[in-house]
């Protein structure tokens, strides 16, 4: 452009030379054909000039084009994928992985105010508690992180690991792995097997590693249960965790079930040379109603590979209304020579649930539970009793992945296992009022 400007200025210099000069003037040595010849050459550039002048108009009157931002988008994730194939590395890596968790945090008042000798901390214990053990006093329950990449659905390979930190950790800390605030929940392998069709039945999942149990009505995490305290079921007759193998298999639209070899009740080290095996079948009656049949069998006492211990699981769900939610879940044990060599245990126990919601943000919960331990074998050791519990629960959830619980709990036992800090010194129950907060990711 500075070019052409730069002609124009100087045929016009030339033009204005020409207009001013006398009419006789020829330039010196020159004749009128010469004039002639100069004045066509600037005539054929002015028409130059306007021509470009008009191809400047032009330009100069057609906007940019405009990038849109699905167009940007588009070049970003190519530049991304390109770099994604060529680098490789963590990038590649945590792309399809999930991260999600929780923090779970309370405070436990028991009406008796037990003594602290029943405890290991300064604040009393909660018999007959699962996790929330420790009476008038705050605790960070647990803080929870998962990662976990599913398979494709078309088939392949993918993992969950479950790294759990907090006082409960301690409890469902496996045999065979140290007790502190840490415990690795879940970690397995998990495969699809879509890609390559096994020979028998249509298998829907493998999993390889540890795993939670898939025993009980209630789970390990607090924020996916109905109440804060655990029942006496999940934290008595069942277990917590497997380190083994299981699959699950559809039968078809309404029925599904899983089976499982795994190292037994809560051993990521086996114990003995022998193996337990694990069952279930799910039935979807309808949308409102489901049935659930578990079990495990296999030896459980260290060194015993002979002594079978049996278990059977059961649970319905009724959801007649949509606010309301009806739950049943009913346990039996049998092991042999559970008390001492030739003489076996066993143990039961039954537990109902109600739920209401009032409406997305306020819940209501009832839970009534009966458990009965004749031998002594699994709630106080060496102390055969029959104990039932009632608990009501009140559930706000005023924020997004934000969960508040108020609990009142009352225990009662045919035996005086609770430790009141006035006389007399044993009672056969207890009151408890907790607090809980939940927040999830």
């Amino acid at each position: 452009m500075r070019k052409f400007a730069g002609n124009k200025i100087v045929v016009i210099a030339v033009l204005l030379l020409v207009s001013f000069a006398p009419s006789g003037l020829v330039f010196a040595g020159g004749s009128d054909e010469t004039a002639n010849a100069l004045l066509e050459r600037i005539s054929a550039l002015e028409k130059k000039v306007e021509d470009l002048n008009k191809k400047l108009e032009i330009n100069s009157s057609v906007e940019a084009a405009k990038i849109s931002d699905e167009v940007v988008q588009k070049k970003v994730e190519e530049v991304l994928r390109q770099k994604e194939e060529t680098e490789g590395g963590l990038l590649k890596a945590v792309k399809d992985i999930n991260v999600s968790g929780f923090v779970d945090t309370s405070y436990t008042y028991n009406t008796q105010n037990p003594d602290t000798s029943s405890a290991t901390s300064g604040g009393g214990a909660n018999p007959a508690r699962v996790f929330d053990t420790e009476a008038n006093n705050f605790n960070v329950r647990a803080a929870e992180v998962v990662f976990e990449k599913l398979p494709p659905d078309e088939g392949g390979v993918g993992f969950r690991t479950d790294l759990y930190f907090g006082s409960d950790a301690e409890v469902i800390t496996p045999n065979g792995s140290a007790r502190d605030q840490f415990d690795l929940e879940q970690a397995y392998i998990q495969l699809k097997p879509d890609g390559f069709k096994l020979p028998i039945g249509n298998w829907q999942w493998i999993k390889i590693g540890k795993f939670v149990t898939m025993h009980g009505s209630e789970v390990i995490e607090a924020k996916d249960n109905w109440n804060f305290s655990r029942g006496l079921l999940f934290g008595y007759a069942i277990p917590f965790t497997h380190t083994g193998i299981r699959a699950g298999y559809q039968l078809s639209d309404s029925l599904a079930g899983y089976l499982g070899v795994n190292n037994g009740w809560d051993n990521v080290k086996d114990n003995n040379r022998g193996k337990s095996v694990e069952a279930a079948l799910g039935w979807t009656a309808s949308d409102k109603l489901s049935f659930n049949l578990a079990g495990m069998f296999g030896p459980e006492q260290a060194t015993n590979n002979h002594s079978q211990r049996a278990l059977i699981d059961f649970i319905t769900t009724y959801k007649p209304h949509p606010k309301w939610t009806l739950m049943l879940n009913v346990d039996y044990a049998h092991e042999e020579d559970g008390v001492t060599a030739g003489k076996d245990g066993e143990w039961s126990g039954i537990a109902g649930y109600l739920k209401y919601d009032l409406n997305d943000k306020i819940s209501l919960v009832s839970r009534t539970e009966f458990f009965s331990d004749p031998q002594g074998l699994r709630l106080t050791a060496g102390n055969p009793q029959d104990i039932w519990e009632t608990t009501f629960t009140f559930e706000v959830r005023p924020y997004k992945n934000f969960i508040t619980r108020l609990e009142y709990r009352y225990d009662e036992s045919s035996s005086n296992i609770f430790s009141p800090h006035t006389p007399p010194k044993s009672s056969d129950h207890q009151d408890t009022i907790s607090l809980e907060a939940i927040y999830s990711f």
